[in-house]
């Protein structure tokens, strides 16, 4: 009841002022020490470094997270294209690879200042999923990083801005499959076919991406449909004629044709976006060029790897292939006949689900004029130009409508805060925790909804993230690759290449050693599902545990191992002139040149006495919160300590270094977030 009362008093506080956050609440406004420092930063960045745990104990954490948002962004795709120019031009890699962009991800996990960004990125890329386990992104590494971009840019933005950049982003139309989604029309007369609007994205947009499948309280508990019975009658969200009507308004999008001689990054890209010769598109007349909607930009042959930006500019309308709800068969809307194949259609005109403040729900209406007519003319006239524009606009109004009635469903709220609560906080979070950060998703203190500056703020500075660490069901299994990445910045790791691209010593591998990989789940549902639950006794105890859903004997034995040659980078056996990054035998360091490495001055700056060295890394790598004591020998620290006087005594220091890391990187206590 005291924490209840605590948790209300605090966002009576918050709601009390114009602006969202705390502006003097102790004891959020600043860390109370090191050690609570060290530990938002976990929280908050891919690891905790030294000098920016000092520099936040000496400030707030707000101010910490204004700050992060004011810093310049550091992107992906365009780092990317000057490296495919790069190989192209001074030798090396044939060509960019998948492998080029993962190591990318991992120079900016890594070194990027904008850390919370960086962050909030990854998280928004497993809600947000796409996936290069899928073959057509083979050798479209650029456009995969355009789409990482768009979350990077929208990290701190609007959520509805979010939701249609995904919509509209090639990345995601090739991925889910509404890139070049076309209408229901007939196709072939003789055989009666029809082709029909692919619902793949229309049922993920929904389920994954804003409203879920059943209606939810504030609080992400589940909405009772029928109070008069036992237990909890589930309300459904969305039924398939709501699939069915919203994927006809997701048709006719594809990448735009920009035209024009364009010279990119001193690469000549041109694009012919005519019908005929010398016949010019201008205008919204380029949308109605049958030939650019079918036909993508090709590669650029003098630059493997690199794209012609319209490849991965944001997708926009050819209404010649947009379901306008107007006609079937030719009979106008809405007289038109159900007769075969459309028996059965749930809507003649097109139902989406309707949030709209004051509106509610109902169908959208037809658009006024026939689009199929006003294709492929060389020369408009002034009224055929105003029909097309008339045309493109119904059409870009239509998604519009869509996605704010997705925008304005109070599922929304509840569903992405529960999701980054979990990425950045805890597996568990409190149906309070939920509720108050939805209520800031939907006023951010100045009537702002999807505000996700604001919702971040909430999320790492509610009370519960703060002293959650005092309950016992509180926390998370690290995410592997987050596991990783607080290692290298924990420990000042240092890439051996001026680009910093080689932080580990191959990328082929990362999934199948720790089970994921940005941007490599082998679904749209993310490496593990939100409602995952171990079996055994976090089942029994009805928690969840997302993360466990990757955790296997597997991944847990090659884990183990590889973060041994990690942890040995460069420290080993010297043999053929090579070193062996064992840790053992003849022990020596030679600077490796394909991988990262932690710098010999880290490790010699480590005190030599037992317990001084468990407990700076404690320091560094836990926050120092490694349980028990060194006398009497009790937890994490005894057992370490215990282990150095029987196994290492006499080892070189920066062996005995090393191996403790490795102990600690593996032990229950370093791999669980609290």
């Amino acid at each position: 009841m005291l924490r209840r009362i605590f948790l209300l008093l605090f966002f009576i506080n918050v709601q009390a002022q114009d602006t969202l956050f705390i502006s003097g609440f102790d004891p959020f406004e600043t860390p109370g020490n090191s050690q609570q420092a060290s530990r938002f930063l976990e929280q908050a960045t891919f690891g905790q470094i030294q000098s920016e745990i000092t520099a936040l104990s000496d400030s707030s954490y707000l101010l910490w997270i204004r700050n992060q948002q004011e810093i310049p962004i550091s992107l992906h795709r365009r780092e990317l294209e000057l490296l495919a120019i790069e190989l192209a031009t001074n030798g090396g890699t044939p060509r960019l690879s998948k492998l080029d962009r993962r190591a990318l991800w991992f120079k900016r996990a890594i070194t990027s200042p904008d850390q919370l960004r960086q962050r909030m990125a990854f998280a928004l890329s497993q809600i947000f999923v796409i996936s290069d386990e899928n073959l057509v992104f083979e050798s479209r590494n650029v456009i995969i990083a355009e789409y990482y971009d768009i979350l990077l840019r929208n990290a701190f933005g609007n959520y509805r801005d979010l939701l249609e950049d995904v919509t509209r982003s090639p990345a995601m139309g090739y991925y889910l499959s509404h890139r070049q989604n076309r209408k229901k029309e007939l196709i072939e007369p003789v055989t009666n076919t029809y082709i029909e609007p692919d619902e793949n994205y229309a049922r993920e947009i929904m389920q994954l991406f804003s409203i879920g499948l059943l209606e939810r309280n504030s609080d992400f508990t589940l909405i009772d449909g029928d109070t008069s019975q036992p237990g909890i009658q589930p309300i459904p969200t969305y039924d398939q004629n709501i699939i069915t009507n919203l994927s006809r308004v997701l048709t006719g999008f594809t990448i735009p044709c920009s035209g024009g001689d364009i010279n990119y990054l001193g690469i000549d890209m041109s694009r012919d976006c005519q019908i005929h010769q010398g016949d010019v598109c201008v205008g919204a007349n380029c949308n109605f060029y049958l030939t650019n909607f079918f036909s993508p930009p090709i590669p650029i042959i003098s630059v493997p790897g690199l794209r012609h930006p319209d490849a991965y500019a944001p997708m926009v309308c050819y209404p010649r292939f947009h379901d306008t709800g107007r006609e079937i068969n030719g009979v106008l809307f809405p007289e038109r006949p159900a007769l075969p194949p459309y028996d059965g259609e749930p809507y003649r005109d097109k139902r989406i689900i309707g949030f709209w403040p004051g509106i509610g729900s109902g169908p959208l209406p037809p658009s006024d004029i026939s689009c199929d007519g006003l294709t492929n003319i060389a020369n408009p006239t002034p009224t055929q130009a105003q029909q097309q524009q008339q045309c493109l606009d119904y059409c870009d109004d239509e998604l519009d409508n869509a996605l704010d009635a997705l925008f304005y469903h109070p599922n929304v709220g509840p569903m992405m805060s529960r999701q980054l609560i979990q990425r950045f906080i805890t597996s568990n979070p409190s149906p309070q925790y939920i509720e108050d950060i939805a209520s800031v998703f939907n006023n951010n203190g100045s009537g702002v909804r999807g505000d996700l500056s604001a919702v971040i703020e909430a999320v790492l500075l509610h009370p519960e993230a703060r002293l959650g660490d005092q309950d016992g069901n509180f926390g998370k299994l690290k995410e592997p690759l987050i596991k990783l990445t607080q290692f290298f910045r924990a420990m000042e790791t240092v890439s051996p290449d001026p680009d910093q691209l080689k932080w580990r010593y191959t990328m082929r591998q990362v999934k199948d050693i720790y089970g994921q990989r940005p941007l490599g789940a082998d679904s749209v549902f993310n490496f593990y599902t939100p409602d995952y639950s171990q079996p055994g006794e976090l089942s029994s105890a009805d928690l969840y545990s997302p993360e466990f859903q990757i955790l296997n004997d597997i991944t847990a034995v090659r884990t183990h191992n590889d973060s041994l040659t990690v942890i040995c980078s460069g420290y080993g056996t010297v043999r053929d002139g090579a070193t062996e990054s064992n840790c053992r035998d003849d022990f020596h360091f030679v600077a490796p040149t394909d991988r990262a490495y932690i710098p010999p001055a880290i490790l010699d700056a480590i005190p030599a006495d037992f317990e001084g060295m468990v407990e700076a890394l404690n320091v560094r790598l836990m926050h120092g919160k490694m349980s028990g004591t060194f006398t009497p020998a009790t937890g994490m620290k005894g057992i370490l300590k215990t282990e150095l006087e029987s196994g290492f005594d006499g080892a070189p220091h920066r062996l005995k270094v090393l191996h403790l890391i490795h102990l600690i990187y593996n032990s229950p206590e370093f791999s669980v977030q609290r």
